[in-house]
């Protein structure tokens, strides 16, 4: 009986001394406030330019904040106007496992622009790498870059002065280049027997793209023409130097309108608001509707402002001149009367 118990206590005390030594080898991960990573730039000096919007603009380099041990920390470009200090800064959150942003030109420059920086001069610009480990610890940031900035401006425009509006190209219609990247259009109505346009860069004579041949266009070039009446959609290439239309024209038709059921009223676009524009004289007790290239296949009706594509007739109560305005983008319509 007592071997047994000798043998039953001995056992007993390897099992404690087994679970004070689990014990002691248990280590306890505890996370320190962080050391910060550093951050560094290909340059300190940047001009955009919109000749360069594929290329790399600039390449952020970075080591990674320590917390105390190894694990997943999150990191974040903060940019923003040195005059600013970071109040609300434009971020840009890094893949897990990097330690290099690179942005293009044309990535580059919207992020300027939306810090509201003027465009064709330098600014002061501040970036730094937020690190956070989780967001019961507080981030840790490294050094503070300081880098100057040149942007353009992102949306440019050409001009197309005609017969159609008196050769005029300080009040011509415009084409609009929405990237910047050289490549324009706009809708434009043509009207009369001249159908004869040119595109200039800028409001005035001085650079005028003209007729090259082939769908070419130069600014040595003669008159080009547009390919009949009505709205078109001019695409100017000053890339590739070339130039394309396609039709485009939203009109009115109906017994309430001037010609009928059996007559389009035609609509000019505004590249301005995108929209498409017109002061049309209406007959009450009559209906309009739209429809696109004087043709059934694509026509919109409905009420309320609200259109749909083979909608209902639009009925008028009033006899009188009225400002109409339809979104194609939005299916919505405005009928003012004058």
């Amino acid at each position: 009986m007592k071997t047994i118990f000798t043998k039953s206590l001995a056992i007993g005390s390897i099992a404690l001394l087994m679970l004070a030594s689990c014990k002691k080898d248990e280590m306890k991960v505890v996370a320190t406030s962080g050391k910060a990573g550093t951050l560094q730039a290909s340059s300190n000096a940047i001009v955009l330019t919109k000749a360069d919007l594929d290329k790399t603009a600039v390449t952020f380099n970075f080591t990674s904040a320590d917390f105390g041990y190894k694990a997943a920390v999150s990191n974040t470009l903060q940019i923003d106007a040195k005059s600013d200090n970071f109040a609300a800064p434009k971020e840009f959150v890094i893949g897990a496992g990097k330690l290099s942003q690179s942005f293009t030109t044309v990535d580059f420059n919207a992020l300027m622009l939306a810090l509201h920086l003027p465009t064709g001069s330098a600014s002061d610009v501040s970036v730094r790498l937020k690190s956070q480990l989780s967001a019961s610890l507080a981030p840790v940031y490294s050094n503070t870059m300081s880098i100057t900035v040149t942007p353009f401006a992102l949306v440019s425009y050409v001009y197309v002065p005609g017969a159609y509006q008196g050769w005029n190209p300080a009040v011509a219609d415009s084409l609009t280049s929405a990237k910047g990247d050289g490549i324009y259009t706009g809708i434009i109505l043509f009207t009369g027997a001249d159908l004869g346009f040119k595109i200039t860069t800028a409001k005035n004579w001085n650079n005028a793209y003209g007729d090259a041949g082939g769908g070419n266009v130069s600014l040595s070039g003669g008159n080009l023409t547009a390919p009949g009446d009505g709205s078109y959609q001019i695409t100017l290439d000053e890339n590739k130097n070339t130039i394309a239309f396609a039709y485009a024209q939203w009109s009115v038709i109906g017994d309430a309108s001037p010609g009928g059921w059996g007559g389009d009223t035609d609509l000019k676009y505004n590249n301005t608001t995108n929209l498409w524009e017109g002061t049309v004289p209406l007959t009450a007790g009559g209906a309009i509707k739209f429809r696109f290239k004087h043709d059934w296949g694509v026509n919109l009706g409905g009420s309320n402002g609200t259109l749909t594509q083979g909608g209902d007739n639009i009925s008028i109560t009033a006899t009188g001149n009225y400002k109409i305005v339809l979104d194609v983008v939005n299916n919505t319509y405005t009928l003012t009367k004058l």
